[in-house]
């Protein structure tokens, strides 16, 4: 386990460096910057705008600004935003919390959804719920989540269900947002789940386990379930990916306060230090999430702990 747990960090520093690297440098490609819209105002002399731009590090090239920035957030300090005037630490920190409500709550209702239609379809065996289930399979793939946002878009403006809270959202955002999230999942988990405990039914420990006179929700859900967890867990960490990804659509399309609205706004704004925070903030969760998952794994597969992980 603590062989695992240092490969892990050592693969999540270089994934940070990796991708704050690749992403600086696609920020300094792509022109412009946050002082853009004041080289367009002839109101503003040149004279104020190239001691913005030495006051910003904009004078500087792009090796010495991206060490500047990678030392001061090894420090914790991760610059102000060029547009909202605040430390980027705290915005970024305040929007991601709210992400991760929106895909805490998506990742229990796919897990409540999959796991109980995984088990009632490998338990009774009926052709009817197996072709209820390939067709939400079918549905909960295909269904794109723009056309899923604007459609609760559309019924909280019909019912008035957009008035926010004091926290800055409504109920009916994180319900809705979080199904929307929640709904491609459902396709993903829900199909591994299925045929992982269909396989794990035919083993010989569940044969066993039978001869027992165990129930037969005890072996589904005691042996077979346990047999199928690995697959599951490795989807749901890679899963967290797609959910820090869909949340840019859902949040923009529903205003939810979140870190992918945020870095829509970001970018718009070439606010650099913000767009940097969000991506750091963002690799370093998705590394968090795989990491747990294989952890999970190997707390789950006793053959992993006396040596698979070699």
């Amino acid at each position: 386990m603590l062989r695992l747990t240092i490969k892990k960090l050592i693969q999540g520093l270089l994934m940070v460096l990796i991708v704050s690297a690749l992403t600086f440098a696609l920020l300094s490609g792509a022109g412009g910057d946050a002082l853009s819209g004041l080289r367009d105002n002839p109101q503003i002399s040149q004279k104020t705008i190239e001691d913005l731009e030495k006051a910003y590090g904009f004078d500087r090239p792009f090796y010495a600004r991206y060490t500047s920035w990678l030392a001061s957030a090894v420090s914790g300090d991760l610059g102000e935003s060029f547009t909202l005037r605040i430390p980027v630490r705290t915005v970024v920190w305040s929007r991601f919390v709210n992400t991760v409500i929106l895909s805490l709550a998506a990742l229990a209702i796919a897990i409540a959804a999959s796991f109980t239609l995984a088990i009632v379809s490998v338990r009774y065996r009926s052709r009817l719920l197996s072709g209820f289930i390939e067709t939400l399979i079918l549905l909960t793939a295909s269904t794109p989540r723009m056309v899923l946002a604007l459609l609760a878009l559309v019924i909280s403006l019909k019912f008035a269900f957009a008035a926010a809270t004091g926290g800055g959202f409504s109920f009916f955002q994180l319900v809705s947002g979080s199904i929307i999230l929640a709904i491609p999942l459902i396709s993903i988990f829900l199909a591994q789940l299925r045929d992982g405990l269909s396989d794990a039914m035919k083993e010989d420990f569940v044969l066993l386990a039978r001869a027992k006179g165990l129930s037969e929700w005890t072996v589904i859900t005691r042996h077979a379930l346990r047999a199928a967890l690995n697959p599951f867990l490795t989807i749901a960490g890679l899963s967290l990916g797609g959910l820090l990804g869909g949340s840019v659509i859902v949040e923009t399309v529903l205003g939810w306060p979140g870190i992918g609205a945020l870095m829509v706004s970001a970018v718009r704004g070439r606010d650099v230090p913000l767009v940097m925070g969000v991506v750091l903030i963002a690799s370093v969760a998705v590394w968090f999430g795989n990491t747990a998952a294989e952890i999970l794994q190997v707390v789950n597969d006793k053959r992993l702990r006396s040596g698979g992980l070699d």
